[in-house]
């Protein structure tokens, strides 16, 4: 272990899982090493470790965008340690000094490093979190062909997950053979679906026949749920933590006191015990699924548009904002739950424990993070709340105007005209919605947002120009 993490000062405040690194051996291969994997599945390996049976699950994190290589050298000075420091509702704190990222691998830097982890047979997962725009698929699960990064990777760039996995699991075909897990961990619906379905049209669109076929029998791709309030890291902490400690961590992260991994028990080879740490193995993940991302993630996001008009910095105010509480509750009662129907989840319950959460003033998670890629997320996360409601014969008002209040902040940060700034990867695909009858429109018929909606559901865009015009006057 580097120096730089040895607490001088306050350790017994410091949890540390009772294990020596030189004795772990990496099992696991995790893609895309943010403040989430570091604040969820790093915790769960990290407790993994000190048991008998985790010897082999150490973590390989491996960094593959270019523009997170400075960031990800200070996380390999650090051998790859860091403290997770969690909070409560009622503040009660924890840190804990995580080791289980036992080697880093930069592979923006060094790609054929990966593709050699990947081969050895002593990995059996390959863990990722590359967020939701990560897996270039359309509405229909169609890779985009088309898409500059996906064009370039075809060719034999490394842009995309898909470039890594390809050139690894082609070098593992080859040498070890050996059987994988692929297991994605990011907030999408039927995620392991998706990361298959998109690896598949990406091998096929390569040409590489014989490792389509290697794959189909000799990997699988489980789906998960995961579930724990991450905020940007902020160097309030960051410096927190150095004081307290006595340590050089810059890359300390911060998160709620809640945490939840669920996963479909689907492994090619060998399984971690994890479910000895607080994770569950399911036949199928569907119920849990739904429940979090229409309820948490979707209530994120049809609320946070409107915390960003009003102005608001964090999340936690908005949940203390009469309004928007009472819009949050009426959303998840009205469109949310009835909308998910009979759920083996108790959802009333489960809705007391995300509005507790979303009013935690110790976390600090910021409007401006959750606004972030509204393009990729109203599809996952909103539509199935739309379209659920409208196919039991009512009208999502709720989820309306949260939608209404996207394309109103849409505007307003395109005119420079909101204090909250709108970071949107997908800016291109959004330019024909012009704040005006045309683009409220274009906006309304979008078939990446909205499917085929507008046609199934012809009142769907009379509602929702009622609302944008309501909103607009509103927040004018």
């Amino acid at each position: 272990m580097t120096n730089t993490l040895i607490a001088t000062q306050h350790n017994e405040q410091l949890s540390t899982q009772k294990y020596a690194k030189e004795e772990i051996q990496p099992g696991v291969i995790h893609l895309g090493v943010g403040a989430f994997h570091r604040a969820h599945q790093a915790m769960y390996f990290d407790r993994l470790l000190a048991l008998p049976e985790g010897k082999k699950w150490g973590v390989t994190g491996v960094n593959i965008r270019p523009q997170d290589s400075t960031a990800f050298a200070r996380f390999i000075a650090q051998d790859g340690e860091y403290v997770l420091k969690t909070m409560s509702p009622d503040g009660a704190t924890h840190y804990e000094h995580i080791r289980s990222i036992v080697q880093q691998i930069d592979g923006a830097k060094a790609p054929q490093d990966v593709d050699n982890k990947m081969a050895d047979s002593n990995i059996q997962l390959v863990t990722s979190t590359v967020t939701e725009g990560g897996y270039y698929l359309d509405e229909n699960r169609v890779l985009m062909l088309s898409h500059p990064a996906i064009k370039k990777d075809i060719e034999g760039a490394r842009n995309t997950i898909y470039a890594f996995l390809s050139a690894g699991l082609k070098q593992r075909s080859e040498t070890s053979n050996a059987k994988i897990t692929l297991l994605c961990c990011d907030n999408l619906r039927h995620n392991g679906e998706l990361l298959e379905t998109g690896l598949m049209q990406f091998l096929a669109a390569k040409g590489d026949i014989d490792l389509v076929n290697w794959v189909q029998n000799n990997v699988s791709f489980p789906c998960t749920m995961v579930d724990r309030i991450t905020p940007k890291p902020s160097a309030i902490h960051v410096k927190e933590v150095q004081q307290r400690f006595g340590i050089d961590d810059e890359m300390t992260v911060m998160g709620e006191d809640f945490s939840q991994w669920v996963i479909e028990d689907n492994f090619a080879g060998e399984k971690p015990a994890l479910d000895l740490v607080g994770a569950q193995f399911v036949s199928k993940v569907d119920p849990y699924e739904e429940a979090k991302i229409r309820i948490l993630n979707a209530g994120h996001t049809c609320v946070t548009y409107q915390a960003a008009l009003k102005g608001l910095t964090h999340f936690d105010e908005a949940m203390r904002d009469v309004e928007l509480n009472n819009y949050f509750t009426d959303f998840i009662k009205q469109d949310a739950i009835p909308a998910i129907g009979n759920s083996i989840v108790d959802l009333p319950a489960y809705f007391d424990i995300i509005a507790a959460r979303f009013s935690n003033t110790n976390i600090g998670d910021t409007v401006e993070r959750i606004c972030t890629d509204g393009y990729a997320k109203f599809p996952i996360f909103v539509y199935p709340s739309l379209e659920g409601v409208y196919r039991i014969g009512k009208t999502p008002t709720k989820t309306i105007q949260g939608i209404a209040c996207w394309f109103i902040f849409i505007q307003k940060a395109a005119n420079g005209k909101s204090s909250i700034p709108y970071h949107e990867p997908n800016l291109s695909s959004m330019s024909a919605f012009t704040n005006d009858e045309k683009g409220i429109l274009a906006f309304a018929t979008d078939s990446y947002l909205w499917g085929t909606l507008a046609k199934d559901y012809p009142s769907f865009v009379l509602d929702l120009t009622k609302s944008i015009h309501e909103a607009e006057i509103k927040y004018q």
